[in-house]
């Protein structure tokens, strides 16, 4: 009976608890930010699938189609992710952009450099280092920012690498407070296109008949690997189990040492 009643009194204080103390992720009161152009679309669904249904972690989706780090007239995204984190102040960002680069870029000399050698590599990566630093919060925010897979065919075989060239560059300075997710190795291994892959053990199309956004699948995916590291960052927190749970409420009281046996006064102790 004894037994029968404490199973009910732990269950009926883990429903108190509610499931997200038992097996999601803590609460923390921040938000995930997913942003970027067209290329985070998809991505964002997903992530809002994992995180704010299955963990309930807010996801707040800001896509603007056709922008650029290299196209400033349309969106400034260096000025804009000031803005965005006024607004938001996301706890951890999630960036895709690239897909509409590759355009003339001016420097701080005021020269304009043509796309791709390493002079333009290094004015995206200025702008993505400022765009970085805006989502760092200073210390406070944490930044997954998504690599290019290569592309099909036509000029974006030649942006999107020097594209991922600026954005390994501007993170050099972060360390693990910025994750790169390399999608470029996951669906173009050595820069092999793929339209159809293998994924946990299933075949899933991953590449839109445009040979450079993802599918749905492909989105999938990407965000299986954006929710893989941020666990491994505990960026949204930790998970607290059952046990740990139970043993948090209701602590165990301490026990006393046991008391020496003295032998009769009088009597030498053997």
């Amino acid at each position: 009976m004894r037994r029968a009643g404490a199973l009910l009194f732990s269950v009926a204080v883990l429903a108190s608890l509610g499931d997200g103390a038992i097996d999601a992720e803590a609460r923390t009161g921040g938000r995930v930010l997913a942003t970027g152009d067209s290329m985070i679309q998809y991505v964002d669904a997903a992530l809002e699938q994992r995180l704010e249904r299955r963990r309930r972690v807010r996801v707040a989706s800001d896509a603007h189609v056709s922008t650029g780090l290299s196209k400033p007239s349309l969106l400034n995204w260096p000025r804009y992710a000031e803005r965005q984190v006024r607004r938001y102040k996301p706890r951890v960002t999630v960036m895709f952009i690239g897909a509409n680069d590759g355009f003339p870029m001016a420097g701080r000399s005021g020269r304009s450099v043509p796309c791709c050698g390493r002079a333009w590599q290094g004015e995206y990566a200025r702008r993505a280092t400022r765009m970085m630093r805006t989502y760092n919060r200073g210390g406070d925010g944490r930044v997954y920012w998504l690599l290019l897979p290569q592309a099909r065919g036509g000029s974006f075989r030649k942006v999107f690498p020097a594209v991922n060239a600026g954005l390994r560059r501007a993170a050099r300075p972060f360390g693990s407070r910025l994750r790169l997710i390399h999608l470029d190795r996951v669906f173009t291994p050595r820069g092999r296109f793929r339209s159809v892959m293998r994924y946990r053990g299933r075949l899933a199309t991953v590449r839109q008949p445009d040979g450079v956004h993802l599918t749905q699948a492909g989105a999938a995916i990407a965000a299986d690997k954006v929710v893989a590291a941020m666990d491994r960052d505990h960026a949204l927190g930790r998970r607290r189990k059952v046990g740990a749970v139970l043993k948090r409420a209701f602590p165990l009281p301490r026990r006393s040492s046991p008391a020496r046996s003295r032998a009769p006064s009088g009597l030498a102790s053997r």
